[in-house]
């Protein structure tokens, strides 16, 4: 009787712990979350940068806007599947950019694109090649929460692309190509659907969640009091 009430305490201590960790590791991502939206608004605010930056940059400056002079490349463009707009399936069109002066490309993300029902159909996304200055918001290329492989579609442009990796884009493309995208603005001509946020779960969610798990914890904390009042109640009868 003994070891099986340590056995049933040990068990509920483990049980406890774990609830409340998890409790406590989505308030932490809350944090994390409400952090990330409060820098994606205020990159929005601050001056545009006014020259690509190095992969290794992507972090420290993610968010915030830049201004660049070049062209497009309209016959080698990306379009990233399953991407969802009001419960609608399309495309986000991912569009080359060469800044003057640099050899590196940009992928400026135009927007989104309604995807055909017949998905061999492929939404028409040219655009002209003259010389522009484009101006949006940097952003690391999106990423699938487990990942799968075979991620980019057969040969031929526009590139049929499922969470591509900057390296499988590039080798595809066959030119320096930056690992991050350039998320157009609103006002800039020759986009689509650009309505911007990101790409995680509210903090709202995750305090959510965090509630469920500190609940199960308080329910089983309860029952763990209950039974051990019972427990004690037949010793003392017996």
């Amino acid at each position: 009787m003994t070891t099986n009430r340590a056995f049933l305490m040990t068990l509920f201590v483990l049980l406890f712990s774990a609830l409340v960790s998890l409790g406590l590791w989505q308030l932490r991502r809350a944090d994390e979350r409400e952090a990330s939206q409060d820098r994606f608004a205020l990159g929005r605010d601050l001056p545009a940068l006014t020259a690509p930056l190095s992969n290794q940059g992507i972090e420290e400056y993610r968010y915030r806007r830049l201004e660049l002079r070049g062209r497009y490349l309209s016959s080698r463009q990306v379009l990233l599947d399953s991407m969802i707009h009001e419960g609608r399936a399309g495309y986000h069109v991912l569009t080359p950019f060469l800044p003057l002066n640099d050899s590196r490309w940009v992928l400026v993300n135009r927007g989104w694109v309604e995807a055909d029902p017949d998905r061999r159909v492929l939404p028409g996304v040219e655009v002209g090649e003259t010389i522009r200055v484009v101006t949006g918001q940097l952003d690391a290329m999106p990423r699938p929460g487990l990942e799968l492989g075979g991620s980019i579609g057969p040969e031929g442009w526009p590139l049929v692309a499922l969470f591509p990796s900057p390296e499988e884009l590039e080798e595809r493309f066959g030119e320096p190509l930056m690992g991050y995208q350039l998320l157009l603005d609103a006002e800039m001509p020759d986009g689509y659907v650009r309505q911007w946020q990101l790409r995680m779960l509210s903090p709202e969610r995750h305090v959510g969640y965090a509630i469920q798990w500190f609940s199960l914890a308080g329910t089983l904390l309860v029952i763990a009091v209950i039974l051990g009042l019972r427990a004690r109640k037949f010793s003392a009868e017996g």
